[in-house]
This record gives C-alpha cells, sequence and structure tokens, in this order.
C-alpha cells in the first residue's frame, strides 16, 4: 500500500535522528515531504514515466498580437491550475480551427517561433500549429477556435495524516531522501545536502531503470504465455 503522510513524516524523524527537534514540528515536515514528493514526479517525468498524464480544455480568448503575429492566448493559471512545472509539462495541444480544421499543436521556444515567419516554407498551419509559453500563459499559431491541452499534472499536497502519496511504492524511499537532504540544508550541512540529493537522483535514475526493465521483461513473459496457449 501506499505510504502515508504519517508515516513518511515518522520514517524521516527517525532516518533524519529528528526526536525532539522544535525546529521540524509536523507542519514544516509535512511541506518538505510535499516539495520533496514533487522533485520525485519531476525527475520520475524527466526519465519518461507517463502516470500523471492530464487533459483539460483550454479558453482561447480574443486573438492576441505577439511581435506583430496574431495568435490565440490562453491562461494557464485557470485551464491548467494542476499542471506540473517542468521542461516538459505540456506534451501537445489538440486544435480545431475556424474552418474545422484539426491539428497537433507542438511546443517551441519563443526565438524558434520568431524565427518561423521570417521563412515561407516554416510558417505553422492550422493542420501544423505551434504554441510556446510565456507568462503563465499559453500562445498558439494559427489562432484557435478550441483546443485541448494534454499535460503532466502535479501530484496531490498531502494534507491529512492518513493521505497517501501518489508516487509508486516503489519510489517512495526517495520522497524521504530529498526532504532529509533538504533538513541537512535547513541545519546548514550544505556540502551533505548536495551530496544526498545527487546521490538520490542518481538512485532514483537506476532504480527507474530496473522499474522498466521489470515491466518489459513481465509484458514479454505475458505475451509468450499467451503465444503457448493458442
Amino acid at each position: 500500500m501506499a505510504a502515508t503522510l504519517l508515516q513518511l513524516r515518522d520514517q524521516i524523524i527517525i532516518d533524519a535522528n529528528l526526536q525532539g527537534n522544535s525546529l521540524f514540528p509536523s507542519p514544516r515536515l509535512n511541506r518538505l515531504i510535499n516539495l520533496a514528493q514533487r522533485r520525485v514526479q519531476t525527475e520520475l517525468n524527466g526519465l519518461g514515466m507517463k502516470k500523471w498524464e492530464a487533459s483539460d480544455s483550454l479558453t482561447m480568448s480574443t486573438a492576441a498580437n505577439f511581435l506583430g503575429i496574431t495568435t490565440s492566448i490562453s491562461s494557464l493559471a485557470t485551464d491548467c491550475p494542476n499542471m506540473l512545472e517542468s521542461p516538459n509539462s505540456i506534451i501537445l495541444i489538440a486544435t480545431v480551427d475556424a474552418d474545422d480544421v484539426k491539428g497537433i499543436a507542438k511546443e517551441v521556444d519563443i526565438k524558434s517561433f520568431e524565427e518561423q515567419f521570417k521563412n515561407t516554407y516554416l510558417v505553422p498551419t492550422a493542420s501544423q500549429p505551434v504554441f510556446f509559453r510565456l507568462a503563465n500563459s499559453i500562445y498558439i499559431y494559427p489562432p484557435m477556435t478550441t483546443a485541448t491541452a494534454y499535460y503532466y499534472k502535479a501530484v496531490t499536497d498531502l494534507s491529512s495524516d492518513a493521505a497517501t502519496t501518489e508516487i509508486p511504492i516503489e519510489f517512495e524511499e526517495y520522497i524521504m531522501r530529498y526532504a532529509i537532504a533538504e533538513i541537512n540544508g535547513i541545519l546548514g550541512n550544505l556540502d551533505k545536502k548536495i551530496a544526498q540529493e545527487q546521490k538520490a537522483t542518481q538512485d532514483l535514475m537506476t532504480a527507474y531503470e530496473k522499474f522498466i526493465g521489470k515491466q518489459n521483461e513481465n509484458f514479454r513473459i505475458k505475451n509468450n504465455n499467451k503465444a503457448a496457449l493458442q
């Protein structure tokens, strides 16, 4: 079963030797745990885990003028309030324009967006649109009437002792390891904090590779067993 907030907190108190330490009351440890599980999720997301995929419709506002280019604009804070903040938060955006032309918008940086309009062969089209993020908003070109963003949502903060983490059980230990590293930083042990974070990140990568290898092996065995029964 997934670990509860109480279990995570109790384990951290033991492992970090915080018994009776008034610097780390339960609310502060809860905050560190929630930050740590976000860190674990971000690392797993970067490695390719797709557990937290979600989608939301975007509310397209009146076409906006950006660098002289007319685009559609949507507020991330309103339309995707639970989005995970990481370099690859948005997977893609499915779009439909006024002529019912459907497309899949892919993300570009602002510099690439501007450069595309300087080359007539690279200008985005309704069937191959692009988007970029700026100031907590999404800009889409060409302008669209409707759009749906597919993205990674952030894990839910643990607010009660009985609440369970959404981090897979195989990676729960890294919540505690990142939290303990942060505790060492708070206590002034900066070198220890950095070393612990680097080791946790390295070990998490190895654990994920083993996890994927096990999943692939189980899938292979299942298919072989299925083929043998046919």
